[in-house]
């Protein structure tokens, strides 16, 4: 389905409407568990990156089959966070469900990135950032990266909040105008 037969604003960033039940630790704990798992050696599988809706279900996105991404492009992935030591990344980026699934590279425009990060081995999962589900969302995280676009949407104390709740806070925003990555957290000194 294209991406025309939508409203202009579908896949502009806001903070969508969200399920809070009352499970919600369960659930990302399910995603971490999942994608955790999913970095296995596959035997030729497909590895993934895990979403969770607004709607606090998990959806899985295939990354490109084994042996088929870009050799250039892995390799700048392993400049940003090497394959050697598995990490867990939570991403924080604009998942309307309706977004995603008429263009999924629009609703978030680095996922390239992100799947590349789990194509390599690291479990990755994704989320909103809603203030019900920050500290989940970023539990046991080595890092995060925040879709900058969404940034103005987190709560004021998002930085201290996903840094608490991280194993080892390291915290970047994704500039959509420039493909690159910004360091937030903890801040470079100058």
């Amino acid at each position: 389905m294209s991406s025309q037969n939508f409203a202009p604003n579908l896949f502009e960033p806001q903070m969508p409407e969200v399920d809070t039940p009352p499970t919600i630790a369960e659930i990302f704990d399910k995603a971490r568990k999942a994608a955790a798992e999913d970095t296995t050696p596959t035997k030729g599988k497909n590895r993934h990156v895990f979403i969770v809706t607004p709607g606090r279900m998990l959806m899985l996105q295939p990354c490109p089959a084994p042996g088929t991404m870009n050799p250039h492009a892995v390799e700048s992935i392993e400049k940003i966070m090497s394959s050697k030591t598995k990490r867990n990344v939570a991403v924080i980026a604009y998942t309307e469900l309706r977004a995603l699934q008429a263009n999924l590279a629009h609703a978030i425009p680095f996922f390239g990135l992100i799947s590349g990060l789990a194509y390599i081995g690291h479990s990755v999962w994704i989320f909103e950032g809603h203030s019900s589900a920050l500290a989940f969302g970023c539990r046991d995280a080595d890092l995060v990266i925040a879709d900058g676009a969404m940034v103005q949407f987190l709560q004021n104390d998002w930085l201290a909040i996903a840094s608490n709740a991280m194993r080892r806070p390291l915290i970047f925003a994704h500039d959509r105008a420039t493909f690159q990555l910004r360091r937030l957290y903890p801040t470079v000194e100058k």
